[in-house]
C-alpha cells in the first residue's frame, strides 16, 4: 500500500470520526433542548392551572378565564408533540370542557370569602404571576397591545382589591360583634388600599361604597355612645345625695345611741 493510500484513508478515519462525533454531539444537543423545552411547557402548563384553579372566582373575569384557558389548551398541544403521554390529551378534553362551560355560563361564580393574611397574600402572588404571564403574552405578540394594557390595568386593581376585601372581612365580623370603632378603622384601610389606584373608576367605586358604609357606622357608633353616656353633672348630684343621706342617718344613729346611754 502507498503511502498516498494510507495517508487517504488515515484522513478518511479523521473525518469520519469528526462526523460522527458532530453526528452524536448534535443528536445530544437536540435530546437535551427537547428536554428543556418539555420541562418548560409543564413548568407552564403548571403555572396557568394554578392560575385558573386557586385564584378565586371572583377575581377573574370570564375574558381573563377564557384566555387562560386557551394558552392551556395551546402549551397542552405543543407539550403533545414533544411528549408520548396520554393524560395531555385527558387534560386537552378537560380544559376544553371547562372552557365551554365558561362561554355557556350565564351566572357569575360565587365568591370565596378572604379571612385571613396568609391567603390575601397567596392570592397576591398568584395575581402577580398572572401580571406576568400577561407581559410574556405580549412579548411573544400572542396578546395585542390594547388587550394587554386593558388586561394589566385590571389585574393591578385587583391586586389592591385582594387587600381591600381583607380588611373588609375584619370590619364585617367586627360589626357583627359588636366593635363599631374596629369595623370602622379597618374599612379605613379599605379606603387606603385603593387609593393607591384612584385613578381606576372600579377604584373610585369601591372607596364611594367604604366611604358610605364607615358615615353609616360612624352615626351607629355615636349614637350608641349617646346612650350609654350618662350626664357627669347628673351623677355628681345622685352622689351628692347618696352622701347626704348616708350621713343624716349616721347622724340619727348617733343621737339614738348617746339618748340611749
Amino acid at each position: 500500500m502507498s503511502a498516498t493510500a494510507i495517508t487517504i484513508i488515515i484522513i478518511l478515519i479523521i473525518v469520519g470520526s469528526i462526523a460522527v462525533l458532530f453526528i452524536s454531539q448534535a443528536r445530544e444537543k437536540a435530546r437535551i433542548e427537547k428536554v428543556r423545552k418539555t420541562n418548560a411547557l409543564q413548568d407552564r402548563y403548571r403555572r396557568v392551572q394554578r392560575l385558573i384553579n386557586e385564584i378565586p372566582p371572583q377575581y377573574l373575569n370570564n375574558e381573563l378565564r377564557v384566555m387562560i384557558l386557551e394558552r392551556s389548551i395551546e402549551t397542552l398541544h405543543e407539550l403533545a408533540t414533544l411528549k408520548s403521554d396520554t393524560s395531555i390529551q385527558t387534560n386537552i378534553q378537560n380544559d376544553k370542557q371547562a372552557l365551554n362551560a365558561i362561554k355557556e355560563s350565564k351566572e357569575a361564580p360565587k365568591p370565596v370569602a378572604i379571612k385571613d393574611e396568609a391567603a390575601s397574600k397567596e392570592i397576591s402572588k398568584l395575581l402577580e404571576l398572572l401580571y406576568r404571564f400577561i407581559e410574556r403574552q405580549k412579548a411573544m405578540k400572542k396578546l395585542d397591545k390594547e388587550t394587554s394594557k386593558k388586561y394589566l390595568i385590571y389585574i393591578n386593581y385587583l391586586i389592591s382589591k385582594v387587600k381591600a376585601d381583607l380588611a373588609v372581612s375584619k370590619a364585617k365580623d367586627a360589626q357583627k360583634n359588636g366593635k363599631l370603632r374596629v369595623a370602622i378603622h379597618n374599612y379605613h384601610n379599605a379606603v387606603s388600599e385603593m387609593m393607591r389606584i384612584k385613578e381606576n373608576p372600579l377604584a373610585v367605586k369601591a372607596i364611594n361604597s367604604y366611604k358610605t358604609k364607615i358615615k353609616q357606622l360612624e352615626e351607629l357608633a355615636d349614637k350608641e355612645g349617646k346612650n350609654d353616656t350618662s350626664n357627669p353633672e347628673a351623677e355628681n348630684e345622685a352622689r351628692s345625695k347618696e352622701w347626704d343621706n348616708y350621713l343624716d342617718k349616721d347622724d340619727d344613729w348617733q343621737k339614738k345611741n348617746a339618748y340611749d346611754d
